[in-house]
């Protein structure tokens, strides 16, 4: 499967996801799955991350969410006091984020072919998107983000860690060959470490790269098997990792979210 078509199945995907994001968004914790359960988790330590970045900006600062799926991210940080739209390729995604928020400019584009003019964003935000797509389309995106920053803005994305102790890295490719045994289509992940990341981001004229580890990946695993052992974990784990962050060391690789924060 080339680049094209790995972009499109993710694509393809969103728009079969986009009810399943939307009552994951939308609807109380208390009556959510398993499966959006530690999703949200994970996604509250990313907005707590999201947050510290933010808290460096003026209000009223031009900022994209690129991805933006339902906008309700996109909404949180309008909320925040900032000047922010979104891009969303799905066309699912896209119908939703306009009817949950239609106040807010959302347009329907790709991270590789933002319909902005140069230099027009201080942070690009994009959350859970760039895993989808593979290396190439990622070199891509990155390119892109640097043309429609200004000088000296910022990027924040979340990439899938390689050595996640989720064992996710496992899961995906075992669940590759069976869908290759039975002909049915699997979606790409984009698994990475910051090594590699700092180094791609680099490359494509980016002069600091900053990468932080959030939720640990075993969370993920508890979770599985209801609330209940997820959220005991969740305190147990709070006596060794208050707020599951890891900036210094290899142990970020070992988190379940991999944010990765460059400068123009």
């Amino acid at each position: 499967m080339n680049s094209a078509d790995i972009t499109q199945l993710a694509i393809r995907r969103h728009d079969i996801d986009a009810s399943h994001f939307q009552h994951a968004y939308s609807e109380k914790e208390n009556v959510l799955g398993k499966r959006e359960l530690a999703f949200l988790r994970g996604r509250k330590l990313v907005l707590d991350e999201l947050a510290l970045v933010l808290n460096d900006l003026p209000r009223g600062s031009r900022i994209l969410d690129v991805g933006c799926g339902t906008a309700h991210l996109t909404h949180w940080i309008k909320e925040k006091g900032f000047d922010v739209c979104g891009i969303e390729p799905s066309t699912e995604m896209f119908n939703y984020a306009r009817q949950n928020f239609p106040e807010i400019e959302i347009k329907q584009a790709i991270s590789s072919n933002i319909p902005y003019k140069d230099g027009s964003f201080d942070l690009i935000v994009a959350f859970e998107v760039l895993r989808y797509l593979d290396k190439q389309e990622n070199i891509k995106s990155f390119a892109e983000f640097r043309r429609v920053l200004k000088p000296g803005g910022k990027f924040f994305v979340t990439q899938v860690n390689l050595f996640s102790t989720d064992l996710y890295f496992i899961f995906h490719n075992l669940k590759s060959v069976i869908c290759k045994i039975t002909h049915n289509t699997h979606h790409h992940c984009n698994f990475t470490t910051s090594g590699q990341q700092k180094k791609q981001i680099k490359k494509a004229g980016f002069s600091q790269v900053q990468t932080v580890g959030r939720f640990l990946g075993s969370s993920r695993i508890f979770y599985k098997f209801g609330r209940k052992p997820g959220n005991i974990y969740q305190s147990l784990i709070k006596n060794f990792s208050k707020n599951q962050r890891v900036k210094n060391s290899f142990r970020k690789n070992l988190t379940g979210h991999l944010i990765v924060i460059a400068t123009k």
